[in-house]
């Protein structure tokens, strides 16, 4: 009878990705964070993994969503380590990136999301989808390092009677699980093969002058049985390092079976999901495994609540579940192959939408096609381990082989990933079990090459098809790894890029993110994303707030519109007052920057006013005639301010590819540039309000 208690981890992140379901708002994210701390879990999974492109996608901070989630832990008083998943030598990206900016992110997620504090430092889930340990040499090395220099750094305060300051990580090494094809010890991905492949895991982090904090068995795809589960176990506890089992509900009978093996076998950690993200290609539900003795205490009665937040976030999005559209022959299909949970929606609805429509099929015959089509490349691919970007790579390829049966040979098609995955730009595949290196059959790199051969080089030595860069032709040198390939391309561009934005929008820049933040989440930005994706996502609240004081601004002049001038000499001389009360165009700037920046879009209408009284109120106790009018002064100070508002509105637009004109009549837009051009620009010829103050 074991006598240490399990520890359950929360997996907020994998449950969102696996069903498809995200949210990263800051309320949700704020008020989830605090029950999850009054639950008691050992550890909430809050990013990292696909999290990180879909929260760029949806105009978030990836950094931010870990920062807000570490600011209400602190908060509470209470332990609660975070946790993140990182791909090695990939990141948080989908290629090899060279050691400099894997440090950097790694020091982003340290500031962003860990403490001081060991026991709640930041959990950094470190794996490689090929389980090649050169892949994760360079992060390992780091980690373990910083670690060590950050306790060093405490114990030094603390000697001086000193607050230790320099946070901590839990340095956290994950094993991608496959089923092995029998039980023989030497057989590739048996017990042997992972006790072999988490020695030299190890063995980077004792050459850091340290060690690994913890061991994770990570079955993507429910493909660990319990039989498996209760030899591998114990064989990973013996290697002195606690072990934690990360196990998807693909297969509920059996990831349940599988986690109780688990217990007995003397695992340290199991990771749940919680209703209404629970189960399906998710993780099995928390309430699974809390009744039983050698689990964790856990607070029921906020785990109640937490259940109850969790339906009035998710609970009307539950039909927005794409595993929960997966027929359960479809499922058993999936998990058979070894196709992960968080993936096996994407590629369902790629064969619905691509092998069924080109082929004329019907879905159970597309899936007997794709079946055997996997099976075959994982054959002459050496059975690599389906995770990601592994996963998303050998199924695209097989959809793609499916759909080139139906093209002519000319018309073939093969995605650049999967050519890199060939030729070993990925990584290697090794049978750790009796140290031979596993490589693609020679047809399989043979007509890789042909196929890449094919592309011409450009003028910039690359070959591009269409939008796509492939590789060379010839599989990587013995003497060489892709790890140490990795460069720093391009990034001169991207540092001038991100520097432009920061220049010439500081305060929009600094609101979504620090200039590192903003650099590391553009060189990792989703697959296809140009750089208006990080400008939409730096200038879009200011874009819509932009929009939001053109729309109350022209909603205080009659029928939301412009008037008609009463005498364009009256005009001149009343423009040429407000500005220069206002002044010009930089002051103008001023007045909408505080509006931008400051306050709700509640206050927006009666600072105006404001604003407006303060400059009119003087104009019309000087002139009688303006005191007469001073209906018309306020409405052509409305004017020219919806205008000095529509112009930098323009700018930004240019800059995120939006329409300025969105939500705003023609009319009105052809009068807005009228002032534009003969009033505010006019000025700045004449030297007076140059607008060298940039609306950020």
């Amino acid at each position: 009878m074991r006598q240490d208690k399990v520890k359950l981890g929360w997996v907020l992140r994998d449950s969102m990705q696996s069903t498809g379901v995200w949210t990263f708002e800051s309320n949700a994210i704020t008020r989830l964070v605090e029950q999850a701390v009054a639950v008691g879990f050992g550890s909430l999974e809050i990013g990292g993994g696909q999290s990180y492109q879909i929260a760029m996608q949806q105009g978030y901070n990836p950094y931010n969503v870990l920062r807000t989630a570490r600011a209400v832990i602190d908060k509470t008083g209470k332990t609660l380590p975070l946790q993140i998943l990182l791909r090695g030598a990939n990141q948080l990206g989908f290629k090899h990136y060279p050691k400099s900016l894997q440090q950097k992110n790694i020091d982003l997620l340290v500031d962003a999301g860990s403490t001081f504090n060991k026991a709640d430092a930041l959990v950094i889930r470190n794996f490689d989808a090929l389980n090649d340990y050169e892949n994760l040499r360079a992060s390992i090395d780091y980690m373990v390092r910083k670690d060590l220099a950050a306790a060093k750094t405490n114990e030094t305060l603390l000697k001086k009677g000193q607050q230790p300051t320099a946070k901590r990580l839990h340095v956290q090494a994950a094993l991608s699980y496959v089923r092995p094809k029998d039980f023989e010890a030497l057989t590739c991905y048996s017990t042997d093969y992972y006790i072999a492949y988490a020695k030299k895991l190890m063995a980077i982090a004792e050459d850091a002058g340290g060690q690994l904090d913890s061991i994770t068995i990570k079955d993507m795809s429910g493909q660990l049985a319990p039989d498996a589960a209760k030899q591998l176990i114990p064989a990973l506890k013996a290697l002195g390092l606690p072990v934690y089992l990360h196990c998807h509900s693909t297969d509920e009978a059996k990831s349940t079976a599988t986690q109780m093996f688990a217990i007995e076998a003397g695992i340290d950690g199991i990771e749940v999901a919680v209703a209404p993200l629970a189960g399906g290609t998710s993780h099995n539900d928390i309430n699974y495994l809390i009744h039983g003795n050698t689990i964790q205490d856990i607070d029921t009665d906020a785990l109640a609540t937490l259940h109850a937040t969790m339906n009035e976030i998710f609970g009307k999005r539950v039909s927005e579940r794409r595993d929960l559209k997966i027929s359960l022959e479809g499922l058993k299909r999936m998990v058979s192959i070894g196709i992960p949970g968080g993936a096996i929606p994407f590629i369902l609805e790629d064969i619905s939408t691509q092998v069924c429509r080109m082929l004329n099929v019907s879905t159970e015959s597309a899936l007997d096609m794709f079946e055997q089509e996997i099976i075959s490349l994982q054959e002459q691919l050496g059975h690599v381990p389906l995770v990601t970007p592994t996963a998303d790579i050998v199924a695209k390829q097989a959809i793609n082989n499916l759909g080139n049966s139906a093209r002519a040979s000319s018309y073939k098609v093969i995605d650049p990933r999967f050519c890199s995955l060939v030729l070993g730009l990925y990584g290697n595949v090794t049978n750790y079990a009796t140290g031979n290196k596993i490589v693609p059959s020679e047809s399989l790199i043979a007509e890789i090459d042909e196929y890449c051969n094919s592309i011409e080089v450009d003028a910039n030595g690359k070959r591009v098809n269409g939008t796509m860069v492939y590789p060379n032709p010839g599989r990587i040198s013995e003497d060489k790894h892709p790890s140490e390939l990795a460069t720093e391309e391009d990034y001169d561009l991207f540092e001038d890029y991100v520097n432009e934005i920061h220049r010439l929008y500081p305060h929009s820049s600094n609101n979504f993110g620090s200039h590192d933040e903003c650099f590391v989440l553009h060189v990792m930005r989703p697959a296809g994303k140009t750089d208006r994706l990080l400008t939409r996502n730096i200038l879009g609240p200011t874009e819509d707030r932009l929009r939001f004081i053109l729309k109350v601004t022209l909603s205080l002049l009659p029928g939301n519109d412009i008037p008609e001038s009463r005498d364009y000499n009256a005009d001149e001389k009343t423009d040429s007052k407000l500005l220069n009360a206002l002044g010009d165009y930089d002051g103008i700037v001023s007045t909408i920057q505080d509006l931008v920046l400051s306050g709700t879009k509640d206050t927006i209408r009666s600072r105006l006013y404001d604003k407006m009284a303060k400059i009119v109120e003087p104009i019309c106790e000087e002139s009688e005639d303006a005191q007469k009018n001073r209906y018309f002064v306020e409405r052509r100070f409305l004017s020219l301010f919806a205008s000095a508002v529509f112009w930098d509105l323009q700018r930004v637009c240019r800059r995120t590819g939006n329409s300025s004109r969105d939500d705003v009549e023609e009319r009105t837009a052809f009068k807005l540039e009228r002032i534009i051009a003969f009033t505010l620009r006019k000025r700045a010829v004449e030297g007076r309000g140059k607008a060298e103050s940039f609306l950020s």
